[in-house]
């Protein structure tokens, strides 16, 4: 059994609601958060290091990658007033502190931001997160999300961080013995936009474009060390491709009922791509299913599959804090990666709501490769505190797996 994971102690400030502003004409839109997932979702974002919790997802699609709404551990100790509908500017300050395994004693500050836009459908929301911890990890993630009153969506996520971290190899069965460190320096934007399409209600379809610089430092007498993984010595490219939202949610960010489904590929070049030329996708599916009383079921399925010369720190990865809670962030990564989860949420009191998940999943080298039988499993209870009416939540979750028990305190949901 794996050490126990994160103790995180917080003390916050208070939510705050901003003096109301002018609401912006029509047609015009203010600015907006990023989206982690595919210009669809809030949630963290690509190659997410989750210092202690998800750095929610696929920007823009999951800003380069699957992670997704920045990781912030922190709890405020002060509840935020529910602002009057007239004003259209809510936001929240948390400063926190936390404490991994991975991380150690880590702090710092995370902030959101909801603007309300006349004539758009959903709010605009912006996040930024700055983190370090005594390992020396460090982490700046700026997120921006904006529907505008026509009905496009623009996603843009940058993050730089310098993260010590651990590779375990490639392949579903790689040990615990195969561990070795490395430090990841990398500055990245990924960036979207989804136009509505005429005569199909709720899709949306548009450009994407990933743009990195990574460099690595790893130990000596490693696998890395020697060169034999693709994006070893570090990497930088850029890859453009499409993306796609169909969105029937009632809101972003808790739903209470309806579906999402997103895809996005990106494509490098041996020109825009240091290592050599490399694609990935991801197809995303979640449908919440109301049960009665505020009670929701959510259920997710996610792939992503990877091909070429990709920088293993690209590569698909199972275990994180948006899927397989429980299993150490990149414990497991491989050419393609599938995860299935469902979550119960269940209101308890005033702005704290409580969750139960269940979650299977794992890589391999090609969808030929694939052994359902061989499935890792992971899951777990979860405690959620409103942040903000549109549904922006601190989370605590309690995971257990193959390798013990995990804390995650963070901001957003896991999907």
């Amino acid at each position: 059994m794996r050490r126990a994971a994160i103790i995180a102690l917080l003390a916050a400030a208070r939510p705050a609601l901003a003096q109301p502003a002018p609401p912006a004409p029509a047609g015009e839109a203010g600015a907006q958060p990023a989206r982690a997932q595919a210009a669809g979702d809030p949630a963290p974002a690509v190659d997410s290091p989750a210092p202690a919790a998800q750095v929610p997802a696929a920007a823009a699609g999951g800003a380069a990658g699957a992670t997704t709404a920045p990781p912030v551990l922190g709890v405020p100790l002060v509840a935020p007033t529910p602002p009057p509908a007239a004003r259209p500017h809510r936001w929240f300050v948390l400063p926190v502190v936390s404490y991994l395994p991975e991380t150690g004693l880590g702090g710092g500050l995370s902030s959101g931001l909801h603007r309300h836009v006349e004539g758009a459908a959903r709010p605009t929301s912006f996040f930024a997160t700055a983190l370090f911890t005594t390992e020396h990890q460090g982490l700046l993630d700026l997120a921006a999300d904006s529907t505008l009153p026509g009905g496009t969506v623009l996603g843009v996520r940058a993050r730089a961080l310098d993260f010590p971290d651990r590779f375990y190899g490639i392949g579903p069965h790689t040990q615990d013995a195969q561990m070795e460190h490395f430090t990841r320096r990398s500055v990245e934007l990924v960036s979207s936009v989804e136009f509505p399409i005429p005569g199909l209600n709720h899709l949306r379809l548009g450009p994407r474009l990933d743009l990195r610089a990574e460099q690595i430092t790893a130990e000596p007498g490693g696998v890395l060390a020697a060169g034999g993984v693709s994006g070893a010595d570090g990497s930088s490219y850029l890859a453009g491709g499409l993306s796609a939202t169909w969105d029937t949610r009632d809101r972003p960010f808790w739903p209470g009922r309806g579906s999402l489904i997103q895809a996005w590929a990106v494509f490098a070049t041996d020109g825009t791509a240091r290592n050599g030329a490399f694609s990935r996708g991801v197809l995303e599916l979640r449908h919440f299913l109301p049960l009665g009383h505020d009670r929701v079921l959510g259920l997710h399925a996610y792939g992503e599959q990877a091909s070429g010369a990709v920088p293993f720190t690209l590569l698909p990865r199972l275990g994180n804090t948006r899927f397989l809670r429980g299993i150490r962030e990149g414990r497991y990564r491989d050419d393609l990666v599938w995860a299935l989860q469902s979550e119960l949420r269940s209101p308890l009191w005033w702005r704290f709501s409580g969750t139960a998940f269940l979650a299977a999943g794992d890589v391999a080298p090609s969808l030929s490769a694939v052994r359902i039988d061989d499935a890792k499993v992971a899951g777990g209870l979860g405690l959620r505190y409103r942040l903000t009416d549109e549904g922006a939540n601190v989370r605590l979750d309690v995971a257990a797996s193959r390798f013990g028990v995990q804390l995650y305190v963070l901001v957003l949901e896991a999907f």
